[in-house]
């Protein structure tokens, strides 16, 4: 379409002044002499074009030129192609999966036509997302459907962020409506959804099957939740989901099973359940402590109640390392005023202790709203390895609790008081049971009241770097790091510390030892070690490490204070093992591919570099495989794939050195008998059309699938939405045709002038 435009300089009024000025131009003659009237008539009509153009330059004519141009969208599809499509539920006893294929071929005519104006897509998604290629005859499915996973959120994300550059009209999930996927596959659907909201891309969803198969009822423990490393003596925490069709208003009762020194299966934890009439799902924690180090099978059993035809899936199992360990910690710590809360430090200590999973913490916070706290009851209860005391004035617990702490210390425990305003003498620690277990020596007016200012000879100031000194050709084995070069370390390069408690190098008990210091000038000591009665005890100066954590170093601050506890606890002697084995998890489905490491160290936890490895598989039915492993770094790496049959799988790894055998070593992993995609493989339409009204806003909307061909029509009414104007502009009064024309006119006229006398 072409039109023309004029925007007059000043307006109409203006130009038309303007114009009116120039046709009263046009009779005024020369002066002087009369001209011939040929000569007169030739320069009135060179005068009116040069008027002509200067009005023409004024009014600014531009033509316009606006083509309408289509904007290239995407139509995007998802059949759902896993196993539980295969049912055959849908009308006429048709599969699933037909019925979907018989829905795409019925509107292949409709998907022709837009894909003249749109590139319509249609990918097919299980445990992955695949393209589907589409020719003259439509698109050109599988004849089964058997996707061993529903990775629906997976796949949503899939597309949005394959088709990231394109304009996507629509997009149309056709599937049964189940989720069923496992890491790293098991992104949520909502969370996928929630992205198409955002963008106004509207979701339609078309749902097959029935939602009832008209099963009997059934419970069946899902997601069994457990660390494949456990601790001896530590509390292990076993995590399941009980299901339950049906049953409703009884009880029943879910156990934990935990493998003997027999082989045998034992009850060692039990938690009712009440089933209710209005719920499905049931999260369940068990927990049990184990006593000796070893691999032992777990399971999680829930009682099959009278009538129930499958019971198969009434437990799940896994396998679990116990090694040595298990240290139980009382973290006290104390409030920065009366009735506060804790400073900064405290929330970083437990965060680094609770990255290992053989520390088990148990954090007080004394706030000093009662005084002489009693904790007795808590330290028969908890049976603690180790007491870590941070900023805990004396007055903050009775005085019955700190013998009680002294007692255990003397009997074995590890005691490590830390850095604050409230610790050591300004807390009141002097002639008190704490007195004589701590290596330092507390002063008689070191005694600081709560709300005081610090003061300078109990304290130092900021910043402050720590320095820890060499015993022999090695470091404390509180600094010594199992991971990086202790000894080499540059501890100057370390963000220093806001402050430290001031001990006095002259003020250490006989038995006590520095072994880190400060930069000062005075060299005060910053950690002193040790020993009363049977347990051990550190003076820690300092609650700031949290900087480390905050400025780039957050293993160092982490392993410095394992490090500390191991010690505390004489657990710091900690010899590798010989020969290894590690598996990236216990419970794998059918079909999937077991990776695992090996590897063999000396007794300093050095790799054995010239170590050869024969890794071998038994299987369920008794058959062995050999697998190859090849070198990654420091270790060696294998995977093993043939996992179809369900049951106990034995690794055994035996490593030798030349002629030197090192040793052997064996883990276990399991396959639940039990199909994902069939176990329970009812439709959901109510979760797929909750899927759609997410983006309901922008028209998305759950649909039956006979509603395919009405929707493929609504959406041929918004061809014009993907339409965009474009408009180029040729201005014709500032062009180069335009100048030379009156540049030529005013020339012409001024030489005829010139010539025929009349300037």
């Amino acid at each position: 379409m072409t039109n023309w435009s004029v925007d007059p300089v000043g307006g109409m009024w203006v130009t038309a002044g303007v114009a009116a000025l120039l046709l009263l131009a046009l009779f005024v003659g020369p002066r002087g002499r009369s001209l011939p009237p040929r000569r007169r008539m030739t320069l009135l009509i060179l005068r009116g074009l040069t008027a002509l153009l200067l009005l023409v330059a004024m009014l600014r004519p531009t033509l316009v030129t606006t083509i309408v141009n289509k904007v290239p969208g995407s139509l995007l599809l998802l059949a759902d192609s896993s196993r539980s499509m295969s049912i055959e539920d849908s009308l006429g006893n048709q599969s699933r999966w037909d019925a979907l294929k018989e829905s795409l071929a019925l509107a292949e005519d409709q998907f022709a036509e837009l894909a003249e104006s749109w590139d319509v897509k249609l990918y097919r998604f299980a445990e992955e997302t695949d393209l589907v290629k589409r020719d003259d005859s439509g698109f050109q499915l599988p004849e089964t459907a058997d996707g061993s996973q529903t990775a629906m959120g997976s796949a949503i994300a899939d597309l949005l962020d394959r088709e990231s550059q394109q304009r996507i009209v629509a997009m149309l999930v056709l599937s049964d409506g189940a989720q069923r996927a496992f890491p790293p596959r098991d992104e949520p659907p909502q969370v996928a959804v929630a992205r198409l909201a955002t963008d106004r891309i509207p979701l339609y969803t078309f749902t097959y099957g029935k939602p009832s198969l008209g099963l009997q009822s059934d419970l069946r423990i899902d997601d069994l939740l457990v660390n494949n490393v456990l601790f001896a003596e530590a509390p292990a925490t076993i995590q399941a989901t009980v299901t339950a069709d049906g049953y409703a208003n009884q009880t029943v009762k879910v156990q934990l099973l935990w493998e003997n020194e027999k082989g045998e299966m034992e009850v060692v934890a039990t938690e009712p359940l009440q089933i209710s009439a209005n719920k499905r799902q049931y999260p369940v924690t068990l927990t049990h402590t184990p006593q000796s180090p070893g691999e032992f099978k777990i399971a999680v059993a829930v009682d099959a109640p009278a009538g129930e035809l499958a019971t198969t899936n009434n437990s799940q199992s896994s396998f679990v390392t116990v090694m040595k360990g298990g240290v139980n910690v009382l973290y006290l710590v104390g409030a920065q005023r009366v009735g506060g809360g804790p400073g900064i430090e405290p929330r970083f200590v437990r965060t680094a202790l609770a990255t290992y999973p053989d520390l088990h913490v148990r954090y007080e916070l004394i706030n000093y709203r009662r005084q002489q706290y009693d904790l007795r009851e808590q330290l028969r209860e908890g049976n603690f390895d180790v007491f870590l005391v941070q900023n805990v004035d004396y007055a903050g617990l009775s005085r019955e609790t700190w013998e009680m702490v002294a007692d255990e210390v003397g009997q074995g425990a590890g005691l490590a008081m830390l850095g604050g305003f409230h610790s050591f003498g300004p807390g009141g620690f002097r002639n008190t049971p704490m007195d004589d277990i701590l290596p330092v020596i507390m002063g008689r007016a070191e005694r600081q009241n709560f709300g005081e200012p610090p003061r300078a000879d109990m304290h130092l100031a900021g910043p402050v770097r720590m320095k820890p000194l060499p015993m022999g050709t090695s470091l404390h084995p509180i600094f010594q790091l199992a991971d990086e070069d202790s000894a080499k370390l540059d501890w100057s390069k370390l963000p220093p510390l806001d402050g430290a408690n001031r001990f006095d190098p002259r003020g250490l008990k006989p038995n006590a030892a520095v072994v880190a210091e400060a930069d000062d000038p005075q060299r005060s000591p910053l950690v002193v070690v040790g020993a009363w009665g049977n347990g051990r005890t550190a003076a820690v100066a300092f609650d700031t490490t949290w900087r480390w954590q905050m400025e780039g170093h957050p293993e160092l601050q982490e392993r410095f204070w394992r490090q500390l506890v191991l010690w505390l606890s004489r657990k710091d002697d900690t010899g590798g093992e010989a020969v290894w084995a590690h598996l990236d998890q216990r419970r794998y489905q059918r079909g999937s591919r077991v990776e695992f490491a090996v590897g063999a160290s000396d007794e300093k936890r050095e790799p054995i570099a010239s170590a050869q490895f024969q890794v071998e598989i038994e299987k369920p039915d008794g058959s062995v495989a050999t697998v190859q492993v090849t070198p990654r770094g420091k270790e060696f790496v294998g995977s093993f794939d043939e996992t179809t049959l369900p049951g106990d799988y034995r690794l055994t790894v035996s490593a030798t050195s030349g002629q030197d055998y090192l040793g052997t070593t064996e883990a276990r992993f399991t396959i639940p008998d039990r199909d994902m995609e069939l176990d329970q493989p009812a439709a959901e339409p109510t979760f797929m059309a909750s899927l759609a009204n997410l983006t309901s806003d922008s028209g998305g909307a759950g649909l039956a699938p006979e509603e395919l061909p009405d929707l493929l029509e609504r959406l041929q009414e918004r061809f014009e939405e993907f339409e965009e104007e474009v408009s180029t502009q040729q201005s014709l009064w500032d062009s180069w045709p335009m100048l030379t024309a009156l540049v030529g006119l005013l020339s012409t006229e001024w030489f005829l002038r010139k010539r025929w006398g009349l300037v």
